[in-house]
C-alpha cells in the first residue's frame, strides 16, 4: 500500500503541520512507502516531501499519483475558503484508484460552516468524493452532518499520534528561562487573538502576586512584534515574560517537558495537539472551557483571567502527571488497509504439453 498525505509540513510547526509530519513519521515506521504533497511555505528539503510550486504543478502531481493508485489523505483546517477548495480539488477528480480520505482540524469550522448556507452546500459537494471524513471532534463531526454529509462516513479521532511525541534538546535560552523561573509556564503563542495572549498575561500578573519567581515562556510567531511588547507593558506583565520565538518542534516539546505548566487560553478551539503533547509528556495542562479536552487537563472559564490564575495555582501545587494518550496512527493505518482495493488474485496457467 502506498499513502500520500496532502496537507502543510514544517516549517511551519503549526497543529495540522505536525500533525501530517508525525503521521508520515508513523507510516514510515510501519514500514509504508508514504509521501507528503507539502502544501505550505515549505522549507528545508526532507526525504519524501514534495514541495509544490503553484496550482497546476500541484494538480499535476496530485493527479499523477491519483491515477497511480495511491491512497490519498487530505489534512486541512476547514475554517476559510482555501481549506475547502484544497477539498474539492483533491476529493472531485474523477479516475482514483484508491479511497481517498480527509481530516478536518479546527475548532472554528462549526461557526464557519454555520455562516452561510452556501459554505454547507459547497462543503457537501466537496467531501462527495471520499470515503471517510475524520472530525478532530464531535462539534466538527456535528458541523458536517448539518451540511447532509452521511453519518456513516463521519469519524470522530483526534489528531495525534502519542507513540511520536520525543522532546529534544533545547537552546540555551530555554535552559536559562527554566532556571530563573519558579513556576515556569508554557504558552504556544501566534499573534492571532483566538490564541488568547492578552487573557494570559492578566492571569500573570495575577500570579506573580502569589508566586514571586514565576515566568511565563512563550514560543512561536510574533513574540518579537510591536503588539507583543505593547501588550506586555500595557498590562505589567514584561518583567516575568520568557519571549523565546519560534522553535523547531522538538526544542518546543524539550522546553515544554521542562515546565510546570502549560497554558491553552485559546477562545476558540479543535482539538489542540500541544495539549495531548503536553499531557504525553506528564505536564500539567491548563485549557480553556471552549471545547471538549483530553482527560486529565485542569479547565477554566473561557475568557475569564482570575479562573486562569487559580487553575494554574492548583495545577503547580498538584505537580506532574501522567495520563494514557491516544494514538490515531494505527488507526488510520487499519482503515487505509481495510478501504483500499484488494489485488485481483493471479489465476494459474494451464500448461500444455
Amino acid at each position: 500500500m502506498r499513502v500520500l498525505l496532502v496537507g502543510d509540513h514544517p516549517p511551519p510547526f503549526g497543529g495540522v503541520a505536525i500533525h501530517v509530519q508525525q503521521l508520515h513519521r508513523f507510516l514510515r515506521s510501519r514500514e509504508v512507502e508514504a509521501k507528503v504533497l507539502d502544501i505550505g511555505k515549505g522549507g528545508r528539503p526532507v526525504p519524501d516531501v514534495l514541495p509544490m510550486r503553484g496550482p497546476a504543478h500541484f494538480a499535476l502531481r496530485l493527479t499523477g499519483f491519483l491515477a497511480s493508485g495511491w491512497t490519498v489523505h487530505v489534512h486541512t483546517s476547514g475554517n476559510n475558503p482555501k481549506a475547502w477548495l484544497l477539498a474539492a480539488a483533491v476529493g472531485s477528480p474523477p479516475g482514483a484508484r484508491a479511497p481517498r480520505f480527509i481530516t478536518l482540524h479546527s475548532g472554528l469550522l462549526p461557526d464557519y460552516l454555520a455562516a452561510a448556507p452556501s459554505r454547507r452546500a459547497f462543503a457537501r459537494v466537496a467531501l462527495a468524493g471520499y470515503s471517510r471524513i475524520i472530525a478532530v471532534s464531535a462539534a466538527v463531526r456535528d458541523a458536517l452532518v448539518s451540511c447532509g454529509i452521511p453519518e456513516e462516513k463521519l469519524l470522530v479521532h483526534p489528531a495525534f499520534c502519542a507513540s511520536q511525541v520525543q522532546a529534544g534538546a533545547v537552546p540555551v535560552r530555554v535552559e536559562a528561562a527554566r532556571a530563573r523561573r519558579r513556576p515556569l509556564l508554557v504558552m504556544a503563542h501566534h499573534p492571532s487573538p483566538v490564541y488568547g495572549r492578552k487573557l494570559a498575561f492578566r492571569a500573570l500578573r495575577l500570579l506573580t502576586e502569589s508566586h514571586r519567581g514565576v515566568g511565563l515562556a512563550l514560543f512561536g510567531p510574533g513574540t518579537d512584534s510591536e503588539d507583543f511588547l505593547r501588550d506586555a507593558r500595557e498590562l505589567g506583565v514584561a518583567g516575568p515574560l520568557e519571549p523565546l520565538g519560534e522553535l523547531d518542534h522538538p526544542a518546543a516539546l524539550g522546553l515544554i517537558a521542562r515546565s510546570d505548566v502549560f497554558l491553552r487560553p485559546t477562545t476558540h478551539d479543535g482539538d489542540s495537539i500541544s495539549v495531548r503533547e503536553a499531557l504525553a509528556l506528564g505536564v500539567p495542562c491548563v485549557a480553556s472551557d471552549v471545547c471538549e479536552r483530553p482527560e486529565g487537563t485542569r479547565l477554566f472559564r473561557a475568557g475569564d483571567a482570575t479562573s486562569l490564575a487559580a487553575t494554574v495555582r492548583e495545577a503547580v501545587a498538584a505537580g506532574p502527571l501522567r495520563v494514557a494518550s491516544p494514538d490515531v496512527g494505527p488507526v488510520l493505518l487499519d482503515m487505509y488497509e481495510a478501504l483500499s482495493p484488494r489485488p485481483a488474485p493471479v489465476r494459474p496457467v494451464p500448461v500444455t504439453w
